[in-house]
Formats: C-alpha cells, structure tokens, sequence
C-alpha cells in the first residue's frame, strides 16, 4: 500500500532543506477558511480536497485516517489524554510551541548513558517551529530526533495541506471559551413555558443552591490565602466564582432559536446546567451544537437521538430507548422466519414514532428483516374495531402497542386475536402508573419496557436525596421516573467532575473531553452512568419487564439489563 505514496516520500526527504523557511499559507485562503478545513483534518482525517487524509503507523501500515484522526487521540480540544498506560501530550501550538516535559512514569527504562526509552511517550522535548512539527507530522520525530511511538500515524502531506493542519494548530484553544475566565464559570438553565411552577422550582433550587455552595468555597479559599495558607493547584482551579441566568423560552419552539441567540449574545455563558420543557428539544439542541455550548442533561422524553452530535448530554435516548430494549429482546426471541408473524401498532403521537423510532433503528442495525408497522389514531385503538379488523386479516403471534393507557380496557380482546406467542410490548414510560391497571389475567402475556434502576441501590447520600433506599419496587414508581430535584442531582454529580478537572484549560471543548473521560458514576434512577470519548448518552440499557398481581404488583424482570 505504500507503493502508492513512495514517489511522494521520497521527494520530501530529498527537499528536506526546502522546510527550513516557515510555513506559509496560501494566499487564496482566509483565516475562517483555514480554520474549517483544518479542523476537518485534525477532526475526521478528511483533506480539503475531500479525500481521506493518507496516514501510516507502525512503519508502511496504511491505516483510515477518519478513525487514526489526531483527535480520536489527542482529543477535540488538543491538551491530550492518558489512557491505558499511554501519554497522549497536548497538540495545541500553545502547548506545541513550548518545552514540554512529563514526570517520569510507570514503563520508563534507562539506557546505557542515562537517557530514558520511552515506551509510551517522550517525557522531555524542546519548543517546536513550524519546520520541525511539519517534520513530526511525516515522519513521526520531535525536534531533537527522538521518535514517537510507532502507534503515531504519520501524514505524508503536501505543502498546502501542512500547512492548513499547523495553523489549525496554533489556533486551537487559544483562548478561553466564552463564559470562563481565571475567576468565574457563567452558566445558564432553559426552561420553556409549559413547565409547571412546581418542576420549575424542583429544578432551580438545587441549582441555585449548587451555585451558593461554588461561591462560598471560593470566599473560604480567599480568607485562607489572606491568612498566608498555600493552596494546592487543585483548590486554585476548583474555586471559581459561579453564576446562573435563566433562559426563559416561551411560545411556539420555532422561535426558541431566536430567542437563544439573544440570551446568549447578552450574556454568554460557559456551559448549560439541566434545563426543562414538556416538548421536543430538538431547537435547543441544535442551538448548542451550532454555537458549541456544552449541554448537560435536559430533561426531556425528546432528546435528539444522533451519532454525530458533541455539545449536549443527555440521561438516556428517552422513548426511543425503550423501543431499543424491545427490539434487542425480541431478537433473541425468534427466528428470523417469525418476523412476519410480527406486528408494531404506532399510536399517531409523538411518543410512540419515537418508540417507534427506536425500535425500528436498532432492528435495522441487527440486519432483521422489517416487520409490518401501521400507525392508528387514539380513537381507532380505544374502540379496538380497526386493530381487532387488521389482526384478524393476518397471523400475528407478537405484537408491539405503542400506545397509551387508553387502550388498556381492550387488551383481553386483542390478545385472544394474537396467535401462538400471544406476547405484547408496551412502553412503562407512556403508560405511567397507569399500568397498574393491566389486568391480572392478561399480565403474563404483557411485556414492559423500563429504562431504569431496578436493583435497590444502597449508597452514600448524594446531591438532594437520600440513596440508602430502595429505589423501585412497584409500579407505583412508574410515574416518578422524572422527579426533577433527583434528575438534577445526578447532573450536578457529573458536571462538578467535569469542572474540577479542567483546571486552568477553559475550553468548552476541553470540559466536554473531560466529561467523557471520567469514571462511571453509581446514582438513584439508572443503573449506572457510564462515559466515553462521543458518547452523549450515559445510561444506554433497558430491562424488559413484566407484572406480579394484584394492585400493587411486583416488577419482574424478564430480561437482564439490556446494554444498546
């Protein structure tokens, strides 16, 4: 494979001399221009022709530049990482443009004269230039010619494209995002105007409260610099001046976006803390990815369900991971010879296209073949006439009913229409408490799904609420899935991670690298919290779920917890 590129290795080892002036770039290009395209190099290893950016490791192994890009090492904001036992230095020109020197660590050796091998990274090098990091960038040396780990790609690039990355660069988190400085973190919260005065007030008050606490560490932290104590590095960082603004929303969401843009072009803030609206949060969304804002945990059934989103985190996927955990179940359940036997009835409401939605994704990735879906209205599932009509006009053995409680009153009837398997899915989160009324002669053959913690948890007490309690134990709880104060409590648990490991990097890009670097957090409502490099969804499992009698019914659950 590297036949292809050689003529073009050889040619810059014989011009060698030629990098000894600086890097310039081109003149047809404007620094936005540079910028874009840099950073769709440095990010998805895309040239700006298009092409897939040519990358080899260990020597002549070509490998895809869209998964070997600097980011996926070096992360989004470029200050690196540390993972596995492996030093990932920083690759901002700010950092690159300075000696650099790490403390020695664990798989170090010492040769012969003293000098360190470094196994996993160069602990001491001097400043580069523009000349010595195009160098680094083809051929994999610092500028005193000691050689990265053979696990560096190294990009035979053009004189064009060289330069387009180095000045990427030296430009990457230059300066601090808006919303930070040396003294203070602004953040803002979102709350749109169909959110009851009580969820309104269960929402800001623990944040408010988070936002005195920040405040009055920082006013200690004052009166013992006064009296001449020295602070450790992680106090100095830590104690920052905090402030909350309320991002009221109000109208139609088509002008949520108008209304965003002049909040934050008063008062930019640093990062969005929670958030609450009873609508789809789409507008919000795409708000934040546009202007880079970190978003952490809105509540809302809505999130956006996307792969390539970075700004915003969300609890879990909502309904669409419900009709995940369905799909993963039934997967297991039958051959693929039964899927006609299958049937998906979708309420025509925005909550079941979303279980819809979710349940369709996911059995697409799992290479199923499709199952019939027809989509009826409430009041053609409450008089049944049109369901019982289809489902005697085809054998159906299982079918999933995203629909509400409404239809609860027609179960017995439906089913004695089913044949063999007699199984229907139906959604905890749209039938709410409500499912308690599911008869007791039909719950043997009803099949929930439920996204949450089902184990008691049994733990130190967190944030506004007491852990050491049972969590869930009966479908009285199914409704209390969104109790705002506890929501914001986990939030509060993950972000002030997050904040208190940035130190003095204040980059919006740099705080969402650490968020998804940290470790998985134990909380109330969810199994775990579990982070990762563009993973924006931290509680990725459902378990499936059936009824014990009676009036207050135990959960059984009839599935582990089903990892999507």
């Amino acid at each position: 494979m590297i036949i292809k590129y050689l003529p073009f290795l050889i040619s810059i080892l014989l011009a060698t001399p030629l990098y000894s002036a600086p890097l310039t770039p081109d003149e047809d290009l404007s620094q936005s221009d540079i910028m874009r395209l840099g950073e769709q190099m440095y990010r998805n290893g895309v040239l700006p022709s298009g092409e897939y950016m040519p990358a080899y490791i260990r020597g002549d192994t070509e490998v895809d530049s869209g998964a070997f890009s600097c980011s996926s090492c070096h992360l989004r904001a470029g200050l690196g990482s540390y993972e596995g036992g492996v030093v990932t230095p920083p690759t901002t020109g700010r950092k690159l443009y300075e000696p650099y020197r790490r403390p020695p660590s664990l798989g170090d050796t010492v040769d012969q004269t003293g000098r360190y091998i470094y196994a996993k990274t160069v602990q001491e090098r001097p400043s580069y230039n523009r000349t010595t990091l195009a160098s680094a960038l083809r051929f994999g040396v610092d500028p005193v010619g000691q050689k990265f780990n053979d696990v560096m790609p190294r990009y035979p690039l053009s004189d064009r494209d060289m330069t387009i990355l180095i000045r990427y660069l030296e430009f990457l988190s230059h300066e601090p995002s808006p919303g930070a400085s040396s003294s203070e973190f602004r953040f803002a919260t979102i709350i749109t105007d169909d959110v009851s005065p009580e969820e309104r007030k269960a929402l800001l008050n623990p944040l408010q409260n988070f936002m005195d606490r920040k405040n009055q560490q920082l006013a200690l932290y004052n009166d013992y610099i006064k009296f001449g104590y020295i602070p450790t590095a992680e106090m100095k960082y830590a104690f920052r001046k905090a402030s909350l603004d309320i991002w009221d929303l109000k109208g139609d969401p088509s002008t949520w976006r108008k209304q965003l843009e002049n909040y934050n072009a008063a008062k930019p803030v640093f990062a969005i803390l929670g958030g609450i609206s009873n609508q789809n949060w789409k507008p919000v969304h795409d708000f934040c990815e546009s202007e880079r804002i970190p978003s952490l945990f809105p509540i809302t059934d809505f999130p956006v369900v996307s792969d390539t989103s970075w700004y915003t985190y969300y609890f879990n996927k909502g309904y669409a991971q419900e009709g995940e955990g369905a799909a993963k179940y039934l997967n297991r359940l039958i051959e693929d010879a039964d899927t006609k036997t299958v049937l998906q009835v979708v309420q025509d409401s925005e909550v079941a296209r979303a279980l819809a939605s979710g349940f369709e994704n996911s059995w697409k990735e799992m290479e199923r073949s499709p199952i019939k879906s027809i989509k009826l209205t409430a009041g053609e599932l409450a008089d049944n006439k049109t369901l019982n009509k289809i489902l005697s006009s085809r054998r159906t053995s299982v079918l999933l009913l995203w629909a509400d409680a409404e239809t609860l009153p027609q179960l017995k009837k439906t089913l004695s229409r089913l044949k063999g398997r007699k199984i229907i899915f139906m959604s905890s989160g749209y039938l709410g408490k409500k499912a308690a009324d599911i008869s007791d002669e039909v719950r043997k053959n009803i099949y929930l799904t439920w996204p949450y913690r089902l184990t008691p948890y049994i733990g130190p007490q967190t944030g506004q609420f007491d852990a050491r309690v049972p969590i869930v134990t009966s479908v009285k709880d199914f409704g209390e899935s969104r109790i705002t104060s506890r929501t914001v409590a986990m939030l509060l648990q993950a972000a002030l991670q997050g904040l208190n490991k940035i130190y003095d990097n204040l980059y919006r890009d740099h705080f969402m690298d650490v968020m998804s670097m940290q470790m998985d957090l134990t909380v109330r409502d969810y199994e775990r919290l579990s982070f990762g490099p563009g993973q924006r969804y931290v509680s990725k499992g459902c378990y499936i779920i059936q009824l014990g009698h009676g009036k207050n019914p135990e959960l059984i659950p009839r599935s582990e917890w089903v990892i999507q």
